[in-house]
């Protein structure tokens, strides 16, 4: 019979293949997956082996570095052209709460097989079976597995495990055949020991399969090899199975029982390399791109400099890679500078260290003629306060000594002749803790795990609760010497507690007991030690700068430096620039243009700020420079700069936060309100919700009583509250602004409530009075009128008078052409696709699609949202429905995720409409009932539907009467995100 384990693929419907390139087959036919984001979304489900992956995850794992702002509809997007791959299978994509989850069955994915066959390895097999699953097993890889996938840390992470089963069924299938009295394996078991030389279990095979064979003295001097090994390049001592194998072998107990005398080995032993005086220390996690950067750079160019801020973990690194005895290839030696305190003494300690025999005091020219023959790699270990000498040195060995390569650590780079530049980043830290599958799969939590276990073998990353893990992480900035101070608290105190204790992690002691660089024993030393190296122009701009937790740019920076006043010397801020991010206090964003302190840093610096009486002026100075960039982002976002202060807006969010929070402590009420107004026109198109609420605060905060722009405050809250969804609200605070404005109150103080006052009365059906008040509005503000001109042509449309319509669209054209904004052309897009959706549905198709793309660019999640509304309901018109179905799915998201409640419930009414045409009456049913109980939802009626994008369906027409009561009652029992919930599930069946 064929043993259960060893399931035959060829025969399964589905099959995804991770062991080698990506492939994937349906009902035997080969489907070629296009696109690096497709396969990378097809490798992460496939391996969460049936579970649900969050999409949070998913959209990490697309796009590692910087995801767009739309990433999740692009997620879905990817998710719909899967299913399209996986064809009469496209079923087992399923859609979860808000992930996704792949249905393999057994062995469906290779590696789920490969972990089959050697689980049954493991039960005891006799060794012939044990054998043959074995080779079973080991011929499913076709090539690296996970290969294609590096750039992506969770798969990257992956493939190590990976990795190791492939390790785990070579030893098992040595070991079996070795239990069969094979004869011959010798060559296989010399090739898997060479493959992992310092895997002890492959290297016992090899001694013990010598053995087998007589070659008693080859199989001793194997074992003494493996010995040395661990020794000298893992700085282990090796287990005691090693030394009862040598007990074994040497009283000729493996020895066969008829074997003839032993004949001498034909294999050449290697020249024993030059006594090793690295060995690496504690765990090494998350380096493995750097490491192989910098041994590829070695091999070739023989200068590198690991740089990066204090307790980044260089020294860790170049230690790693100095222990390694295969990549550079090198005997190392490395020299610690820490403890240098002279320039004059570098040489003094690099010819100690090495032993060189040289007379009085050497020179770099003298060490480098001593070394003019030898192959080496030298460490030269914390280099930044000697950094002069350090080069010196360097370069003399780059003229006189070409067998020797040089690995330096320092904060700051040499600036040598040949010099490589690598720089460490702190490790990935994860934003939250809402997925825990993907969650202990970062780098820094994995630092962590590994660091509080070398203290309390039994910490449990299950019983810690993961949001406290992530504040630590968060505020440590990843930094590993920072996670290794925190991860030893949790041998005396729980997690919450060293969290509750962050505010002096500056000075918590790292337990470094045994290390002469006093510069390592806290936080604050490590940043004090790089602080020390700074001009006193430089420490007091740094200094300057801690009170902008998001950042800043070189036109903020400038600012601040010129406000130091002359008696700072800061003569090229620029310059100082390039010597803050040199000495890795400071890190810049080339892309962006920004320049940030990490969190550690930035509460040293605020530190001494309080301690040089310099914190009430610097908080100032950022609250004046906040509102400087706010009111400049505010005056042009809505013009031809728009993608630019887009982005800029966002960059700034952080500082404009912690801005309204330092005001409010220094009764600065005019940055608060300034900031608020400067801000709220841009985000109303904008998925900001955070801002909206700012106006809704400060509307209902005392002090606002009597402030000048009361009216304006008042009016941008009545559009915030009807942003999401609250009608009611709008229409009394717009109405509180035209009151507290008064009878003389001009056409700029009006503009806001009456246009609040307008989009109230659209939503709820009134569109001439609608058209007449967005009319109005515009006159108060010329500069955006061309919006509102067409904010009243849609409304007129919908009213049915599409000749005024027309009209109004037409002179709200050269308004938006002169404001150069790219979110009004967009919208007027929108509106030019509502003027044709009854008429003519396939042109307003392609007005839709061109507002989507211009909205995209402008970064407007708004008009996105409502143009992508109106496209999925004219596709729906014109038959496409499984197209509009995966529209209407990612919409409900954007809008949920967004909190525009009114789009919301107009999405879900027209969203119903597509399953009652799909034959899903029930659940469309669901969603016409819940959607008519919010208070949000706009007003829609036959007139209405007939004149615009908005769909009608009467529920009497959907659900049989005798069957109306039960379909009420369970629209009362559910919640409207669990109606939600089972309409998208609906929606994406129909997309297929």
């Amino acid at each position: 019979m064929p043993d259960p384990a060893a399931v035959d693929r060829t025969s399964l419907p589905l099959r995804v293949d991770l062991l080698g390139p990506l492939a994937l087959r349906v009902r035997g036919t080969e489907v070629d997956v296009p696109g690096v984001r497709r396969r990378t979304l097809l490798a992460l489900l496939a391996l969460a082996a049936g579970r649900v992956v969050g999409a949070d995850r998913l959209v990490d794992g697309l796009w590692p570095d910087a995801p767009p702002d739309n990433a999740v509809q692009a997620l879905y997007s990817h998710v719909s052209r899967l299913r399209g791959h996986l064809g009469p299978l496209a079923d087992r994509l399923e859609r979860h709460g808000g992930g996704y989850l792949l249905r393999l069955e057994p062995g469906e994915l290779d590696l789920d097989a490969a972990r089959r066959l050697g689980t049954a390895i493991g039960d005891g097999r006799p060794p012939v079976e044990a054998a043959a699953l074995g080779r079973a097993a080991l011929e499913l890889w076709r090539g690296p597995a996970l290969e294609e996938f590096r750039a992506v840390p969770e798969l990257e992470v992956e493939a190590v495990a990976v990795e190791e089963l492939r390790l785990r069924l070579v030893d098992d299938l040595l070991e079996a055949r070795l239990a069969t009295g094979e004869h011959g394996i010798v060559v296989d078991s010399a090739r898997a020991t060479a493959a992992a030389p310092l895997r002890e279990r492959t290297a016992l095979l090899h001694v013990r399969a010598l053995a087998a064979e007589g070659r008693t003295a080859d199989a001793m001097a194997a074992a003494q090899d493996f010995r040395r090994r661990v020794i000298e390049e893992a700085g282990l001592d090796p287990s005691p199975a090693l030394a009862e194998l040598e007990q074994q072998v040497a009283a000729g107990g493996l020895a066969p029982a008829s074997a003839a005398p032993p004949a001498a080995s034909t294999t050449p032993t290697p020249p024993s390399r030059p006594a090793r005086r690295v060995r690496s220390e504690g765990p090494l996690v998350g380096r493995r791109h750097e490491r192989a950067e910098v041994t590829r750079l070695l091999s070739t160019h023989g200068m590198v400099t690991l740089a990066g801020p204090g307790g980044v973990g260089k020294t860790r690194l170049s230690l790693d890679i100095a222990a390694d005895p295969h990549e550079p290839g090198l005997p190392a030696v490395v020299v610690d500078l820490a403890a240098v305190d002279r320039p004059e003494r570098v040489c003094q300690a690099v010819v100690t260290t090495l032993g060189l025999r040289l007379d009085g005091d050497a020179t770099a020219d003298e060490i480098a003629g001593a070394l003019s023959e030898a192959h080496l790699l030298v460490v030269l270990d914390n280099c930044e306060h000697v950094s002069d000498a350090a080069r010196r040195l360097v370069e003399a060995l780059g003229r006189g000594a070409a067998g020797v390569a040089v690995l330096a650590t320092s904060r700051a780079s040499l600036n040598a002749a040949g010099e490589y530049v690598v720089r460490l980043q702190p490790l990935s830290v994860p934003r939250d803790a809402t997925d825990p599958a993907a969650f202990d799969r970062h780098d820094a939590v994995r630092a962590f795990v590994e660091h509080a276990r070398r203290r309390r073998p039994d910490f449990d990353l299950a019983t810690a609760d993961p949001d406290d893990l992530v504040e630590v992480l968060q505020r440590l900035d990843g930094l590993p010497l920072g996670i290794e101070l925190a991860a030893r608290q949790v041998a005396v105190m729980p997690l919450r507690d060293v969290r509750e204790r962050l505010s002096r992690a500056l000075d918590l002691a790292t337990g470094r007991g045994d290390r002469d660089d006093e510069r390592q024993r806290t936080l604050r030393a490590t940043i004090d030690s790089s602080y020390c190296l700074l001009a006193p122009g430089e420490q007091a701009l740094l200094r300057a700068l801690a009170p902008f937790p998001g950042g800043a740019d070189l036109a903020t920076v400038e600012a601040v430096a010129d406000d130091l006043g002359p008696a700072v010397d800061v003569a090229d801020p620029v310059d100082a620039l390039h010597r803050l991010v040199d000495v890795s206090l400071l890190t810049a964003d080339p892309v962006s243009g920004r320049y940030r302190l990490l969190y550690t840093v930035r509460a040293f610096l605020l530190d001494e700020l309080t301690r040089l009486g310099e914190l009430e002026r610097a908080e100032e100075r950022f609250l004046d420079r906040c509102l400087t960039v706010a009111v400049d982002v505010g005056r042009r976002i809505m013009g031809p700069e728009e993608v630019a202060m887009d982005a800029h807006l966002r960059a700034e969010l952080d500082n404009f936060r912690a801005a309204r929070d330092v005001a409010r402590t220094r009764g600065r009420d005019d940055v608060l309100v300034g900031i608020t107004l400067a801000l709220e026109e841009g985000s109303i198109w904008r998925d900001l919700r955070e801002l909206w609420a700012w106006a809704l605060e400060l509307a209902d905060d005392p002090r606002l009583a009597g402030h000048e722009s009361e009216v304006e405050v008042v009016g941008a809250a009545g559009e915030a509250a009807r942003l999401v969804g609250d009608l009611d609200r709008a229409r009394t605070l717009a109405e509180r602004a035209i009151a507290l404005a008064g009878p003389d109150a001009t056409p700029a103080q009006l503009h806001r409530p009456l246009r609040v006052l307008g989009s109230v009365a659209h939503f709820r059906g009134d569109f001439a009075r609608a058209a007449e008040l967005w009319v109005r509005s515009g006159e108060g503000r010329r500069v955006v009128s061309g919006a509102w001109l067409a904010s009243a042509a849609l409304a007129t449309a919908y009213g049915g008078d599409h000749e005024r319509a027309r009209e109004l669209l037409d002179r709200a054209h050269p308004a938006i052409r002169r404001s150069g904004c790219g979110s009004h052309a967009a919208f007027a897009a929108y509106v030019e696709g509502e003027l044709r959706a009854t008429t003519s549905p396939a042109e307003a198709v392609g007005c839709y699609l061109e507002a989507i793309e211009m909205a995209r660019r402008a970064g407007t999640t708004f008009v996105v949202g409502v143009a992508s509304v109106a496209l999925a309901s004219a596709r729906t018109r014109l038959g496409d429905l499984p197209a509009a179905a995966r529209d209407f799915a990612e919409l409900l998201d954007l809008w949920q995720r967004t909190g525009h409640a009114t789009q919301l419930w107009t999405t879900a009414r027209n969203a119903a409409g597509l399953l009652a045409e799909a034959g899903r009456h029930r659940t469309a049913a669901l969603l016409l009932m819940v959607a008519d109980v919010q208070p949000g939802a706009a007003a829609v009626g036959p007139s209405i539907a007939r004149h615009s994008s908005r769909v009608y369906v009467s529920v009497d027409d959907l659900v049989p009467a005798q069957e109306l009561t039960s379909v009420r009652a369970e629209a009362d029992r559910l919640t409207a995100g669990e109606v939600l919930d089972r309409a998208r599930a609906e929606l994406m069946a129909v997309a297929g």
